[in-house]
């Protein structure tokens, strides 16, 4: 039992991955270092598998990434993207495939790629897979802040990030996300951030004592800024700068120190500190240096000291605005045109799919004129076929009647009756088809459908007068005996359109005409309907010609 359930379990497990990147997974947290060396030692050459070679490809990619390792390419991660697309089991490591080709791109310069992948990312976590949902949360917080300038928005997603990882009670992620939500309230809501700042530096020092630091400075400029609270101010700074400036070397920590000894009339504190200050690395942090330079030769007196710091301090301030303007500039221009070629694509796609419908519809039109030109080509045959029927036919009663014409028989008077009644449907259906000259225009004009239309239903519509119908009445009751009337009295269920058709059967009218006079779909709609008028519409258990024969004899008997 033992051997078949360690059996079974091993055949309808997971996919077991390589030991080696499985290890590299498990300090990717913790340790991101010890992980990127693991995935490194292992070569694609060495894994037989695809999906051992998807999983490299993503940790990696992940490992160079929290190791600080700017991307040059996304070829790794769009490989293991590739393969957990195709394989749905791997629900996490396909959010995180996508958490990081969002990573990647950012790094490459394409925000708005980023954001998509984020987005795609969030979307396709499993609900409780907490980490990664606020993970994801976190990115797009911080692209909200860093790329769009959209403060409100990057708040909604922190507050959302830190619901996930309180959940987690993950406090490596919990300190930066106190922190970021802090620095982004900043002076908008000073208590907010205040309480989210105070929040990260209590975890940082429990969990994580080099990150108080960069959260301390912050909460120093807060104070500095938002309260005009000098000494908490400088309490926070001169902290940073004895204990947390080897970890650091930011001008701000120094900065906020100096201006706020000054503040509180404290000039020997403030030009030590200016003193130990570092050099400064780029234009903020010279900005900042000229600035502390030029408050202390204010507060010392020295006029012209103060003109020519302050005169540089503004001139590196001007700068950082202009290069922060040219560069919101570039980033509008690249939206607009990006704009403009979207809004193109949109009317050229609107414009194609007009162009699509009036060729369909041109092309329906067309094929209905064809389609409405044969199906009157064949009427037309078929109406000079009817009439050749039936001149034929009233030639042959006309001769019939000639040679009848002294006998004053029921015959005789049955052939008059029916023909006048051919003579008369002669008349109705009479029709010479007009061929028209083909017009080869490509977009068939509405109206010339319209008139090949009305012209198919005038030749289809047959529009006989009472007197037809009374004459083949009166013929058929003459040569029958009152048959018709003996089955209008007796049936009395019977359609009108079934009665007429009935009494044209007896009257020895052809189905092509019966065709004609009754708007059949086909000729042998008119030649079934013998045997069907009795059977089906009286109800009767023999054939048409049964029926009449079966009349015949009783009326012989009762008249003889």
């Amino acid at each position: 039992m033992l051997v078949l359930g360690a059996t079974v379990t091993g055949c309808g497990g997971a996919h077991r991955y390589d030991s080696r990147l499985t290890a590299a997974d498990s300090l990717m947290r913790s340790n991101p270092d010890s992980a990127l060396a693991l995935v490194e030692g292992v070569s694609h050459d060495s894994l037989i598998r695809e999906g051992d070679r998807a999983y490299r490809d993503l940790l990696l990619t992940q490992a160079r990434y929290r190791c600080y390792i700017p991307a040059t390419s996304d070829s790794d991660i769009n490989h293991a993207l590739s393969y957990y697309r195709a394989h749905s089991g791997e629900r996490e490591k396909l959010t995180r495939a996508y958490i990081y080709k969002g990573a990647v791109m950012e790094e490459l310069g394409h925000p708005d790629s980023a954001m998509l992948y984020y987005k795609t990312a969030e979307a396709t976590a499993a609900p409780d897979d907490y980490f990664n949902l606020g993970y994801t949360k976190m990115r797009i917080a911080s692209m909200y802040q860093d790329q769009y300038s959209q403060d409100i928005s990057a708040i909604e997603s922190l507050t959302q990030a830190i619901q996930y990882f309180e959940m987690l009670k993950d406090t490596a992620y919990l300190i930066p996300c106190y922190g970021d939500m802090g620095s982004i309230c900043g002076t908008l809501y000073p208590d907010t951030a205040f309480r989210f700042l105070n929040h990260s530096i209590k975890l940082a020092q429990q969990f994580d004592p080099p990150k108080q630091y960069t959260y301390k400075t912050k909460l120093a400029g807060l104070y500095f800024y938002a309260k005009n609270d000098f000494e908490s101010a400088k309490s926070l700074a001169m902290d940073i700068v004895k204990n947390g400036a080897e970890d650091s070397y930011d001008t701000r920590f120094y900065y906020y120190a100096t201006l706020s000894f000054l503040k509180l009339g404290l000039l020997d504190s403030a030009k030590y500190v200016f003193s130990i200050t570092p050099e400064p690395i780029d234009a903020v942090d010279s900005m900042a240096w000229y600035d502390m330079n030029a408050q202390i030769a204010d507060a010392e007196s020295q006029q012209t000291a103060y003109l020519e710091n302050s005169l540089k301090s503004n001139n590196l301030k001007h700068q950082v605005l202009i290069d922060s303007k040219e560069k919101k500039i570039v980033e509008g221009e690249s939206i607009f045109h990006k704009q403009q070629v979207d809004d193109k694509a949109k009317k050229n796609n609107v414009l194609a799919i007009v162009l699509i419908i009036l060729a369909a519809i041109s092309f329906l039109l067309f094929a209905l004129t064809l389609w409405l030109k044969h199906r009157i080509k064949i009427k037309s045959i078929e109406r000079t076929e009817v009439e050749r029927e039936l001149k034929t036919s009233i030639n042959d009663l006309n001769e019939i009647i000639k040679k009848q014409k002294d006998q004053n028989s029921a015959i005789s008077k049955s052939v008059s009756y029916r023909f006048e009644a051919l003579n008369e449907l002669f008349e109705s259906i009479k029709f010479t088809a007009k061929e028209k000259k083909d017009n080869k225009r490509s977009i068939v004009p509405l109206s010339r459908v319209l008139g090949f239309l009305g012209e198919y239903y005038e030749m289809s519509d047959v529009e006989l007068a009472k007197s037809f119908w009374n004459k083949i009445e009166l013929s058929v009751n003459v040569e029958y005996r009152g048959i018709a009337t003996y089955v209008k009295e007796n049936f009395p269920d019977i359609s009108e359109r079934d009665y007429r058709t009935f009494c044209l059967l007896c009257a020895n009218i052809s189905p092509q005409i019966i065709k004609i006079c009754m708007n059949f779909a086909n000729v042998k709609t008119a030649s079934n309907y013998r045997n069907y008028i009795i059977r089906q519409r009286l109800g009767l258990d023999m054939t048409f010609d049964e029926f009449i024969n079966n009349y015949m004899k009783n009326a012989s008997i009762l008249n003889p």
